[in-house]
């Protein structure tokens, strides 16, 4: 584990920027390893953001480590200059995600599928086995090791599983989320296996399983019958597998145990993966190290060009990214004495069609307004300018769906 205390590591260059935080890498003053910092700044940071992390830090350390979970180093709060930061260690995986790591975002060859498949099945089986549900299972939150093994990362949505079910506030990436957390039934193990079939659609073609037509697409996977459309070039078996995962009933779906089981995983033999993070800092040099003058000295010259090309290859490739695609995320926070909230964190790639309801009879609470979720114009300010923190429910009509956003 890493001491917390700033003096022990120095910050490299930011890899990845998503609405609850930023990543960098950093370097250990004792050893030389390398390793990735979620952080969020303490004095400017929007509530939600802060207790994203914290959760993500109280869910890592309530967890046992997993060869297919990325590995938590431990936390801390560091000052820097005039900033103060939380944060929170792990391993750094330099391949980035499995969304960015491939050229297209996909991966072709079905026998590299089913390894990361038989990755990610073993990592929720492990979650939900410690009593944990994930909540945001996608390639985005899949980061790749080396030996073809993944890591299921970012823990930000994840909470303890409820006994007995009770009514929930969605967490997740709505077009990934199974019919029945839309519909705020339920969030459980099975709706993250519906997220795992999703997710093995999103890696094979390179884009998510439902297309993107904002809130008719959540009426379409929470009202309907439908399924998304599976790989046409996927094998019987893992079409076999998609059809155990993807089931509209979250009580027909197979358990993690079942999958590891399906003969599309059984075929797969997966061997424990060895270290993948740089341990030291002659494995990766990283040029954007905010290091003392004399130490910058020390062996520069000898490695600037490496430096260069791995600077090169995140400039080119974006990095890790830790943020949803063309959509709002979810993530809620409760406790004993508040209750349960909602709070949406919009990317910088998020935007919204809305209008504000004129007529006095619409049976709209307070100050509301309706959104229809496109890719046209700005989420529209709220709570101080933020589009954070905007409570919602689905008011279900003859000929649509519509989300309900009210407005302090």
């Amino acid at each position: 584990m890493l001491s917390s205390p700033s003096s022990s590591w120095v910050r490299g260059a930011c890899i990845g920027r998503g609405c609850f935080g930023a990543v960098s890498t950093a370097i250990s003053k004792t050893n030389g390893e390398v390793f990735a910092v979620k952080s969020v700044d303490l004095a400017t940071s929007l509530p939600t953001q802060s207790e994203s992390l914290e959760n993500e830090i109280s869910v890592f350390r309530s967890l046992k480590p997993h060869p297919y979970i990325v590995k938590f180093l431990g936390d801390g709060v560091s000052k820097e200059g005039t900033t103060t930061f939380r944060n929170l260690y792990l391993e750094y995986l330099p391949n980035g995600d499995v969304a960015s790591h491939r050229a297209g975002g996909k991966i072709e060859d079905e026998t590299l599928l089913q390894r990361y498949t038989a990755c990610l099945v073993s990592a929720l089986g492990h979650v939900h086995s410690q009593g944990f549900v994930h909540c945001d299972v996608k390639a985005r939150n899949i980061l790749v090791s080396q030996s073809s093994m993944v890591k299921l990362a970012d823990f930000g949505s994840a909470f303890r599983i409820h006994t007995p079910r009770a009514l929930i506030t969605p967490r997740g990436s709505p077009l990934w989320m199974a019919p029945e957390v839309i519909r705020r039934e339920y969030q459980g193990p099975e709706s993250d296996v519906w997220s795992l079939g999703c997710t093995i659609i999103e890696m094979f073609t390179g884009k998510p399983a439902w297309e993107d037509h904002g809130i008719d697409s959540l009426s379409r996977i929470s009202f309907s019958d439908e399924l998304p459309v599976f790989p046409s070039k996927l094998s019987e078996i893992g079409r076999d597998f998609l059809e155990k995962c993807l089931k509209r009933d979250p009580n027909q779906r197979w358990s993690c145990d079942q999958l590891l089981q399906h003969p599309f995983l059984s075929q797969c033999h997966n061997s424990s993966p060895t270290e993948s993070s740089p341990r030291c800092v002659l494995d990766w040099v990283n040029s954007g190290f905010d290091l003392e003058e004399e130490e910058e000295e020390v062996g520069r010259s000898e490695f600037e060009d490496a430096a260069k090309a791995i600077i090169c290859n995140l400039a080119t490739t974006g990095g890790v990214i830790w943020e949803s695609d063309g959509w709002v995320e979810v993530r809620c926070h409760a406790s004993e004495e508040e209750g349960t909230t909602m709070e949406y964190s919009g990317s910088t790639r998020v935007e919204s069609e809305y209008n504000t309801s004129s007529d006095p009879n619409d049976d709209v609470a307070g100050d509301s307004a309706i959104i229809d979720v496109s890719m046209s114009q700005n989420l529209p300010p709220g709570n101080g300018g933020s589009a954070a923190a905007l409570p919602y429910e689905f008011v279900r009509e003859p000929d649509r769906l519509k989300m309900v956003v009210c407005f302090d």
